[in-house]
């Protein structure tokens, strides 16, 4: 989920509410508030936890809510994921420490630190590129020993990585993948259960009918939602290489406003596309058939 914000910058809760049912009536399977693209690393420890309260409330109990708890350190990281178990959470997301690069053994010990302190299901993060390290089967193999540690995301983009986690602990981890649909097609055929979408937030539909379709076997109709979906990606691709920075929530953003939907502005240091940009965005959501 993108976190609404007003044209100050402040919380936009009226619209995370919005949203909220927005994604429930979109038939989204969980909803993940708080994750990178919620923009978790400019809230302030008191937003974080208002935005996780208000969607759980929000959300009330029609499908899990399970979210982005992470910090740099453990004690904030226990401390949020405490609260997130305490307003009615369903299990939370926790990407390795970032800024320092910990020992394996250290982030063995925050995962270890983390799941003592809650009864409710982990999900790891393995996202190389907002923590600078790459979870392998060596750690992954000790952390399978946590038996609260569930689930994992997986957004390391190497497919090669991905197959070898799949087929060593498929068994005893749901693994989810975390780059959206740009590889979910793929992941599905190799056994992944599901995907985390920034897509859905302004057009749950394609990315629900991906996921209804790999349930039903019927990969024909996969490879055409890929195919669909494809210019999007390539989209989000360019202009990421052309402002030599990650535009992921800024598109999905300013998608969110194109469609009348609440998630519109990103924080900064994230900036709004140029006007050009927004034009080949408009583009793209019509050919989809999302924006008429």
């Amino acid at each position: 989920m993108v976190t609404p914000f007003r044209n100050d910058s402040s919380l936009d809760e009226e619209g995370i509410r919005h949203l909220t049912n927005f994604l429930i009536k979109g038939e989204v399977q969980v909803l993940q508030p708080c994750g990178s693209i919620g923009e978790f690393w400019s809230l302030t420890p008191e937003e974080h936890k208002r935005v996780i309260k208000v969607v759980v409330d929000e959300a009330n109990g029609k499908i899990p809510v399970v979210p982005g708890t992470a910090h740099s350190g453990t004690k904030l990281t226990v401390a949020l994921s405490k609260y997130a178990e305490e307003v009615g959470a369903d299990g939370v997301m926790i990407v390795p420490p970032y800024y320092e690069v910990p020992t394996l053994d250290g982030i063995y010990e925050h995962y270890k630190t983390v799941a003592a302190a809650v009864k409710i299901g982990i999900v790891i993060y393995n996202n190389p590129f907002t923590s600078k390290i790459t979870i392998r089967e060596e750690l992954m193999e000790k952390l399978a020993t946590i038996p609260n540690i569930v689930a994992v995301k997986d957004t390391t983009a190497d497919m090669w990585l991905s197959l070898k986690m799949l087929r060593r602990f498929g068994d005893r981890f749901t693994f989810s993948m975390g780059s959206g649909e740009s590889l979910a097609a793929g992941y599905y055929l190799a056994g992944g259960k599901g995907h985390v979408s920034s897509f859905a937030n302004f057009a749950p539909t394609l990315p629900v009918a991906l996921y209804k379709a790999t349930e039903d076997r019927d990969w024909e109709k996969v490879k055409e939602i890929d195919v669909k979906m494809a210019p999007f990606f390539e989209l989000r691709r360019k202009l990421s290489a052309k402002h030599q920075g990650t535009i992921s929530t800024t598109l999905a953003k300013e998608a969110c406003r194109m469609l009348g939907l609440p998630g519109f502005p990103p924080r900064k240091p994230l900036l709004p596309l140029e006007e050009d940009e927004r034009q080949e965005l408009r583009v793209v959501l019509a050919k989809m058939g999302i924006l008429r």
